[in-house]
């Protein structure tokens, strides 16, 4: 079992690795993401059993990351496709404007 400093610092690295992990996720085909997400979701599971914690506090933990995680999925995803939605959105505006 790491001491309490060395595994805060490592638990700290893994939610500050967040929005690389999500950018990762949201890179691959959205058909994968739910894949991706378990393999995030058992690799954070597996750091904290190395650390030592117990199930209850890991269940608690992992919840709150893995929520954080798919909004940030989400939100990197949203804003990969914002300019196209602004694109199309000015296409339907000028499509159906009276002439």
């Amino acid at each position: 079992m790491a001491s309490s400093s060395e595994a805060e610092k490592i638990l700290e690295a893994a939610i500050a690795g967040i929005p690389r992990v999500a950018e990762a996720v949201a890179s691959i085909p959205e058909e994968d993401r739910p894949r991706a997400l378990d393999a995030a979701e058992s690799s954070y599971r597996q750091t904290l059993r190395d650390l030592g914690y117990e199930e209850a506090p890991i269940q608690g933990w992992i919840s709150a990351v893995m929520f954080r995680l798919r909004s940030e999925v989400k939100k990197q995803e949203s804003a990969k496709q914002s300019p196209l939605r602004i694109l199309h959105d000015e296409l339907v505006q000028a499509a159906t404007r009276p002439s």
